[in-house]
């Protein structure tokens, strides 16, 4: 299983928890791993990186988490990225979780050779996870949250994220977001990358989002805040997944 965020605060104290060393260094990329001593004694083996920010920067790290690990431990199986997001919806607030049951790269448009947000190569617009993962995901995470033991983080949804090279905060393009694409839950700027990776490369794959801010003019302030936050939880809510995909991928 590989995790990647585009910052180290998105992991936490991940690497440090599961006992990861360094295995792998790609320039200013480095990639952790490690064998997690699980319940269940399945032998997984865990690959830990954070991209840095934009489109190019997630599809170059996990470009190098699938092709470093290939050859010592075997094909990955599945890809999770993690990290926080700003909300378009406008029912979601600070703290919710939101897993993807789609994306959309906002930024796309190749017209008038392909109707805008189309990816020329794959010839669609919205990028969907293996529903399987992602709604399994969504009722674990939902379940611990109604009985109270998803500390810290307010409620899990289930939505369409955006991605773009962009941090979007500002009214007006918040509006054209939401007015050209329809149901968009969250914006943020690399998911979309990996996923269009793995579907390429044929790999599994999850994106799952925490709001950090409202994505409109006091957004830089209230990401800042939040993130520094943020850092002290994010490795128990990516231990949450894993005992998940766990139960799925044995």
């Amino acid at each position: 299983i590989a995790i990647l965020s585009a910052m180290v605060e998105e992991v936490g104290e991940f690497v440090t928890k599961f006992n990861l060393k360094i295995k792998f260094k790609f320039g200013d990329l480095i990639i952790y791993g490690g064998r997690w001593n699980n319940t269940l004694g399945i032998d997984v083996f865990l690959s830990v990186a954070w991209s840095g920010w934009g489109k190019v920067s997630a599809a170059r790290a996990v470009t190098r988490l699938i092709s470093a690990n290939e050859a010592d431990y075997g094909k990955i199986d599945l890809i999770l990225f993690t990290g926080v997001a700003g909300a378009v919806d406008v029912n979601l607030k600070q703290w919710d979780i939101v897993i993807a049951n789609a994306l959309i790269q906002h930024d796309m448009n190749a017209a008038p050779l392909f109707d805008k947000f189309v990816i020329p190569s794959l010839k669609k617009s919205y990028l969907e996870p293996e529903l399987f993962f992602s709604n399994s995901l969504f009722r674990h995470l939902n379940y611990l949250s109604q009985r109270g033991k998803l500390n810290n983080f307010g409620t899990v949804n289930l939505g369409l994220i955006a991605t773009g090279d962009e941090f979007i905060s500002n009214k007006l393009k918040l509006e054209k977001l939401r007015s050209e694409i329809s149901n968009l839950c969250a914006v943020e700027m690399e998911g979309a990358a990996v996923a269009q990776v793995a579907e390429q490369e044929n790999i599994k794959y999850l994106v799952m989002r925490v709001i950090s801010d409202n994505a409109d003019d006091s957004a830089a302030d209230n990401f800042v805040d939040f993130l520094d936050k943020y850092k002290k939880f994010s490795s128990s809510l990516i231990e949450e997944v894993l005992k998940n995909l766990l139960q799925l991928l044995r």
